[in-house]
């Protein structure tokens, strides 16, 4: 998960901080980064679209207020989602115009931001997340059962019998997928999306629509930790 706080207030900043870091493990996502911006010209500055999945906007700021910097990341990111922090719901009508998903009230604590956590489902949203690939494609993650490296080039097996082949190292993939703690490499040139493993025996790994993939002695109780882990986070979701 990757979000960032843009708010004036050193105090409301690091108080969110905190009680967004905690819920998002609670909930069992993978903190990736919160990143913290004291302004919106700030923000918009570092920002590019697809590089975040949450955003908090508080809207009374200096300069550039949360609505105007918010209005500037839809115009290239439209599937980011979005939150408002404020002390009034002034601005209501004009954040709901940019399909915002939650509007938070100053003072939060603990319970509000579980609740907001809630109301946005951003189990939902992971479903939807896409991988850029080297070859300048994307691809849902979701949709990828596991990859096997061949002759310079990646083939992933995706969900109903579907394959697409790129040109790439096998370094690079792991980058990609591994960055994702529902992908492990089983052994040298396959990694496997957790998600579909149906069962690990002495030696293979077996997923859905009947795949089975060799998993190396050496990695064996790796695979089985990683797997006992998103198992887990699935519970606890």
């Amino acid at each position: 998960m990757r979000a960032a706080i843009i708010d004036d207030r050193a105090d409301d900043r690091e108080t969110l901080f905190k009680e967004l870091d905690t819920v998002l493990r609670e909930k069992g996502y993978r903190v990736d980064s919160i990143d913290l911006f004291d302004s919106g010209e700030q923000f918009l500055n570092a920002f590019e679209p697809g590089k975040y999945d949450l955003l908090f906007f508080d809207i009374y700021m200096d300069g550039m207020n949360g609505i105007e910097a918010a209005a500037a990341v839809r115009k290239t990111d439209k599937a980011v989602r979005m939150v408002f922090v404020t002390t009034s719901n002034d601005f209501a009508a004009e954040s709901y115009s940019l399909r915002a998903d939650y509007y938070l009230l100053k003072p939060f604590v603990h319970e509000d931001i579980v609740k907001a956590m809630d109301i946005i489902n951003l189990a939902d949203y992971e479903m939807q997340r896409v991988v850029s690939l080297p070859d300048g494609t994307s691809c849902l993650l979701h949709d990828i059962l596991y990859s096997e490296y061949y002759n310079h080039r990646i083939i992933l097996y995706l969900k109903n019998n579907r394959k697409k082949k790129i040109r790439t190292s096998q370094a690079q993939m792991e980058e990609i997928l591994c960055s994702n703690d529902s992908f492990v490499t089983c052994t040298k040139g396959i990694i496997v999306n957790l998600e579909y493993v149906q069962r690990i025996d002495d030696s293979t790994v077996f997923l859905m629509e009947n795949y089975q993939v060799p998993v190396s002695r050496r990695r064996m109780a790796e695979i089985r930790k990683a797997h006992a882990a998103y198992l887990f986070r699935q519970v606890r979701l």
